[in-house]
């Protein structure tokens, strides 16, 4: 059964069927099923050797020793911890402590940003020549695998507990839902600590012997090179990514015939990114939706199941229902309210955050998403926006997605964001942060009179105020928390 395996019963299963096919591929190198698992294997006997704490920090970009020495912790039956390399020291200080890391697996010119840290940095080349240990423990469905920290948007970071079920499940029901199978090759060039680059672009090929192809750190005209050099059929990324790969491709076209997949996640989906990415690439951007808390993949659409402004149907194994947040009523197929998700891919909790496990977990198995939304007729999932992020304006709700998505329709828009202010008199209004394109100007009334055409007037920004730029993740994604 898929929920009993682990994530190393998934490099070894084709690592034995097939140890010549390539697993891991860049523009220079190779790394095959069979050298990429007796690799992670040298590397998790030198772990055991190294250390007795069971989680292993990973401090790498996105590439083949990431994958390798990911595996290597999976096969010493530790936690992989994989970190965010833009993180300051102190906010690394504290994840690792957290944790309770004391190890971190390093690129040998990365150590020397880690020395300061106090931590035992381990590096990769050396444990990779270690002499391999046949008597490696195996680790079980039920144990824990991979320790994801949040990024802290309503605090300091939670160590999200996924175990070798949770992730080992949730790669091989998206390889059931996208139709995934050897001959496929995904982009993975995701940030090697973004959970939907973890299970998305490196769990989910190796489940089905497929390859990777890695790209370091995005640029949007590497990763065209790279698809269109390696023929990568397979595209998943946030919206932020695809609308500047998007005007890489019309500014510069590179051949990308054989793209016939591309997913986005992580964030919204603004429309018009959509519509041009399908008029450049001739097929379909296709909505799907997660979060670290659920593997984190809870529904794709897919080009023979696609209705555009929802996230899709729920993959295999996984189901969602939703609930009224004030009276946890179910209505489902009734109206709007907080998604929950359940299956085995929902996180174990929160590392050693019983409190705020017990307000995210319901006793029952539910994940409490957060998340806004409703479910059509026909099971797609749709939606309206956080929970926490809800702006209320005179008693009315806002999201902020919707919003956002009004104002990059305009043609002079390049980016915005939008979160509530305080108002005397009715609460909360709605004010958006807007960066216009180089080439393009539009005044604030310009904006606002566009947006009177596409939403309620509660829903229309009362102010509008215009920046050069705004403060975005590591992915990309706007942080509407520190727009004000």
């Amino acid at each position: 059964m898929q929920d009993s395996l682990t994530v190393v019963d998934l490099l070894e299963k084709n690592a034995a069927a097939s140890p010549a096919d390539p697993a891991v591929v860049t523009s220079e190198k190779t790394l095959s099923y069979g050298d990429l698992a007796a690799t992670a294997r040298r590397i998790a006997s030198g772990i055991c050797k190294q250390t007795s704490r069971p989680v292993i920090a990973l401090f790498f970009p996105m590439s083949p020793e990431f994958v390798a020495a990911y595996f290597g912790v999976q096969y010493a039956g530790r936690q992989a911890l994989p970190l965010n390399l833009l993180l300051p020291p102190e906010q690394l200080k504290y994840i690792l402590v957290d944790s309770g890391a004391e190890a971190v697996i390093a690129p040998d010119d990365f150590a020397p940003k880690l020395e300061p840290l106090g931590v035992k940095v381990l590096k990769y080349s050396e444990l990779a020549r270690s002499e391999s240990n046949p008597a490696l423990p195996s680790p079980k469905a039920e144990d824990i695998s991979t320790l994801l920290y949040t990024s802290g948007t309503t605090g300091m970071p939670k160590g999200v507990v996924l175990t070798h079920r949770n992730l080992a499940s949730n790669a091989k029901n998206s390889v059931e839902a996208m139709r995934l199978d050897k001959s496929s090759r995904l982009l993975a060039c995701l940030p090697s600590f973004h959970t939907f680059a973890i299970t998305g672009t490196m769990l989910a090929p190796i489940a089905c012997g497929a390859s990777l192809a890695t790209v370091p750190k995005f640029d949007p005209e590497l990763v065209l090179k790279v698809a269109s050099g390696l023929k990568c059929d397979v595209l998943m990324m946030v919206p932020s990514m695809y609308r500047l790969v998007t005007r890489m491709q019309e500014r510069r076209p590179f051949d990308m015939k054989h793209l016939r997949l591309a997913v986005a996640g992580g964030e919204a989906l603004p429309d018009e990114v959509g519509v041009q990415f399908e008029k450049t690439f001739g097929i379909p951007l296709l909505q799907g939706y997660g979060q670290t808390e659920s593997g984190p993949v809870i529904s794709f659409n897919m080009p023979w199941a696609n209705t555009p402004g929802t996230v899709g149907k729920t993959i295999p194994g996984v189901s969602v229902k939703i609930v009224d947040p004030d009276t946890l009523q179910d209505v489902t197929g009734k109206g709007t309210g907080e998604i929950w998700a359940k299956g085995p891919n929902i996180m174990k909790g929160y590392h050693n955050k019983p409190d705020e496990t017990a307000k995210t977990l319901t006793s029952d198995g539910w994940l409490r998403t957060g998340d806004m939304g409703e479910v059509t007729p026909e099971g797609y999932i749709r939606i309206t926006g956080r929970l926490r992020e809800m702006i209320k304006v005179a008693g009315e709700m806002v999201f902020p997605a919707e919003v956002e998505n009004a104002l990059s329709s305009h043609p002079a828009v390049l980016e915005v964001g939008v979160a509530g202010a305080k108002d005397e008199r009715k609460g909360e209004i709605v004010k958006a942060y807007v960066v216009l394109k180089p080439d393009q100007t539009a005044t604030e009334e310009q904006l606002l009179q566009h947006c009177r055409g596409l939403l309620a007037s509660y829903k229309v920004p009362k102010v509008i105020e215009f920046r050069p730029e705004l403060p975005k993740g590591p992915t990309g994604k706007v942080m509407r928390r520190l727009l004000k």
